[in-house]
């Protein structure tokens, strides 16, 4: 039996895409750049600190990744509290945590966004692991953030399965060599997954493919 399981956060446990696009738009338009849901296709599953320098060369802004970020956070908080779970998330997360399973995030946000997010889905708490890409010199497809994960709760990769909806972040949790179940958000998404991926398609699938008890809900 699994001992964690390792959660990303934007996309798999929180449906909070749309608003970075949105902060994303919104910025650039700040800079006199109009764009729209054409670019979530380039952006999808980067760090800040890549999407900062794609627009920097895709539109030749001039901005500096501090004043860039901090604009897109300050618009990001003021939507952060309006943000809602993907269906089924939270009750898989909170089957695993009935079932005595050790659960931490691991996040390519910084510290600031993830906490909010955490706030907006309710489930802080002090016991909590969290890994962001502020506690790590490289953020995902890098494994650096899963290790430091694995190293905090004290397992091994093996030990442990990561749940992405990105294949940026399956690829740095298969990097970290650990087991991976992708639950992306469509075929599209799916088809872009690594290969070592086990793909889910449902809340109830992914209950049952971490070997919780099988569960419904309506529409999912």
């Amino acid at each position: 039996m699994i001992k964690a399981i390792l959660w990303d956060m934007d996309g798999t446990l929180i449906e909070s895409e749309s608003l970075h696009l949105a902060t994303l738009v919104e910025a650039l338009a700040h800079h006199g750049v109009q764009a729209g849901d054409e670019l979530h296709p380039l952006v999808f599953g980067k760090t800040g600190r890549e999407v900062h320098a794609l627009v920097r060369e895709r539109f030749g802004l001039s901005v500096d990744f501090s004043e860039w970020s901090a604009f897109r956070a300050r618009a990001y908080l003021n939507g952060a509290p309006r943000l809602v779970p993907r269906p089924g998330a939270l009750e898989v997360y909170r089957m695993a945590k009935a079932a005595g399973i050790t659960q931490a995030i691991v996040s390519n946000a910084s510290r600031m966004l993830l906490e909010a997010n955490l706030r907006a889905l309710g489930i802080e708490e002090p016991s909590l692991i969290t890994v962001s890409v502020n506690d790590v010199r490289h953020g995902k497809p890098s494994p650096e953030p899963y290790e430091r994960a694995a190293w905090l709760l004290r397992l091994a990769p093996e030990e442990v399965v990561a749940v992405e909806d990105s294949p940026t972040g399956a690829g740095g949790a298969i990097a970290a060599h650990m087991r991976v179940i992708g639950w992306p958000v469509d075929d599209d998404a799916a088809a872009l997954f690594p290969a070592e991926a086990q793909i889910v398609r449902s809340p109830g699938e992914l209950a049952a493919t971490l070997g919780l008890q099988a569960f419904s809900l309506s529409g999912v």
